[in-house]
């Protein structure tokens, strides 16, 4: 669609009204608006539109969000209840308004760039629009201490994102950043007691599931070993019928199969079970790097993520998933070690010193679980002395404690990092443990496990809704204490009792096992040869790296040290990015 100066194009992904009047760009009156994502409580502001005299053409969500701009303006944005990345076109006052969800699920990226501005859901769709940019120096600092880039920084200084929870008004007077939500506790939560906090996250999440099984297409559930899945997939069953997917892999290690079919069977859901071998998901590597990442991303569990989003899509083109629940309710053994580390600081001193050298003897990887509780060990030992903040971004870092390593690659971000997590706003009353999570939530979650849902399952034409990201939901569990979240031995311990009905009891003693390659093995077996182009004397010159860094990494790596593979792999995303791009 164009205008004089505004130029609008779109790809659909139809859900709802599947008929071509769902075409996008669409035209309302005195906006057009181009949208991605998905507005689950469309039908309801549908009808107080209706109720206001307005008509519609379609009965897609997108025409609701054009047509309530047009009634409301901003105020429409507290209104909906979803995922969104939109911009809408004002004819009359020749103005342009982007406008990202409350906690980025859809990206929005932006560009000023000769005398012009161009933006898209993706880094390269403004590349496209402008030219190939260059990976800033800041973007490689963060890349190299977090393995992904810290919304809202993107690869370059020129390009842009949209924050999550912002909308930015762009006119011929200028451009106006400005922040339509923040997000904060359900202050009614807090006053309630334990047993009615259970029961309305009960009845929240129930909502929140229904919520997001509404689509025009058929409509799936994620299913691994963990609870959080399987929440969402018990009550999604409720509903009716209900496909569920797990995927299984040659490491027994990294295998949920088992878990995941009794839960299948208990719930009474058709269960598939998708295979990705090791060969299956390598075939992968080249479209996950080349197509499905807009930016160098380091999360190798991008990879399995790809091979189980095109297998679903076979069969599905909504997958409901168990995303956030990690972060809004304690799920990760770090945040047990902030339990620990409450009690190695009252150990005297020497006793301490004591600890940490056998600790750093212990061999520490992936490669089986006492090995990787032995990498957690180190991991703690080293931040447990430190100030809250100096330790929390030490539990995010890929390296720590290896002086050689951190010297050889440069600028670290970490006083960056410990800036960013004190911006974070910590309301008043808001206890230490939740403090903590609601910090991964913004750094953590936004930037890295939401961006690889999002890259991953778009690329393949799948639509993944996470019914704990509900704002509702998110507001709810920032407001219940968190020693009712994490205590000791107990993750999401909120969750296991509100839930104790809903799941098997078999999942409820279940250990936290991630979604995962065998990185180390890979990258000194079948991906050494990727790995070498990424170390290379010319790679590493251009991106102000030695050549001797790269030669200890790869002796690290084959070795077996995991922090070392995940910066090996980080710098393969990087290298393939640039490569893309002809700057290597």
């Amino acid at each position: 669609w164009e205008d004089g100066p505004i130029w609008l194009g779109h790809r659909r992904l139809s859900v709802v009204d599947l008929t071509q009047f769902g075409t996008q760009p669409l035209e309302r009156d005195n906006f057009v608006i181009v949208f991605n994502g998905m507005i689950y409580n469309y039908r309801e502001i549908r009808q107080q539109l209706i109720a206001e005299g307005y008509n519609f053409k379609t009965n897609t969500d997108t025409e609701v969000v054009v047509t309530g701009w047009a009634a409301w303006k901003q105020e429409l944005l507290p209104r909906l209840i979803g995922m969104f990345a939109f911009a809408i076109w004002d004819k009359e006052t020749q103005s342009l308004s982007l406008v990202r969800d409350r906690f980025g699920k859809k990206p929005l990226f932006y560009r000023n760039w000769q005398n012009s501005f161009a933006f898209g859901s993706r880094f390269d769709t403004v590349e496209s629009l402008t030219e190939s940019a260059k990976l800033s120096k800041d973007a490689l600092s963060w890349l190299l201490t977090l393995k992904y880039l810290p919304d809202p920084f993107t690869a370059a200084d020129d390009i842009h994102k949209v924050p999550a929870g912002h909308i930015l008004d762009v006119s011929q007077s200028g451009q106006v950043l400005t922040q339509w939500y923040e997000f904060k506790p359900n202050e009614q939560v807090v006053t309630m007691s334990l047993a009615d906090q259970k029961m309305h996250l009960l009845c929240l999440m129930k909502k929140a599931v229904t919520d997001r099984l509404i689509a025009d297409v058929p409509v799936a559930c994620f299913l691994s070993g963990g609870i959080d899945s399987a929440i969402v997939a018990a009550l999604a069953r409720k509903s009716g019928p209900l496909n569920t997917f797990t995927a299984t892999f040659d490491d027994q290690l990294l295998d949920e199969s088992v878990a995941a079919r009794k839960t299948a069977a208990i719930i009474g859901s058709e269960h598939r079970e998708v295979r990705l071998t090791g060969e299956m998901q390598l075939d992968m590597l080249d479209r996950l790097l080349s197509d499905a990442l807009d930016e160098p991303f380091g999360d190798s569990s991008a990879l399995p993520a790809l091979a189980v989003s095109d297998a679903m899509k076979k069969h599905a083109t909504v997958a409901l998933s168990g995303d956030g629940a990690d972060e809004l309710f304690g799920g990760y053994r770090k945040y047990q070690g902030e339990l620990v580390v409450r009690a190695w600081q009252r150990l005297p001193g020497f006793l301490r010193g004591l600890l940490r050298a056998i600790i750093e003897r212990f061999p520490s990887s992936r490669n089986s679980r006492i090995q990787d509780l032995f990498r957690q060990a180190h991991k703690f030992s080293y931040a447990a002395d430190l100030p809250a903040l100096e330790r929390h971004a030490v539990w995010m870092e890929l390296i720590v404690a290896d002086d050689h390593l951190l010297a050889s690659i440069g600028k670290s971000k970490h006083q960056e990092l410990v800036l960013l997590l004190e911006q974070v706003k910590v309301g008043v009353g808001c206890d230490y443990l939740s403090a903590v999570l609601l910090r991964d939530f913004h750094i953590v979650l936004i930037s890295d496990m939401l961006v690889k849902v999002d890259r991953t399952s778009m690329e393949c034409g799948l639509e993944v809704r996470s019914p704990f990201l509900d704002h509702r939901v998110a507001e709810m569990s920032l407001a219940i204490d968190g020693d009712n979240k994490v205590s000791w031995g107990i993750g999401k311990k909120i969750l296991r009792e509100s839930f104790q009905n809903e799941l098997p009891p078999h999942l409820l003693s279940l250990p936290k096992q991630g979604f995962e390659i065998p990185l180390n093995k890979w990258l000194a077996g079948p991906l050494h040869g990727r790995l070498i182009g990424a170390l290379s004397a010319d790679f590493l010159a251009y991106n102000g790296l030695g050549f001797d860094f790269g030669k200890g990494l790869e002796k690290a790596i084959t070795a077996g040290s995991l922090p070392h593979a995940e910066l090996g792999w980080t710098l393969m995303s990087i290298h393939a990015w640039q490569a893309k791009r002809g700057f290597v």
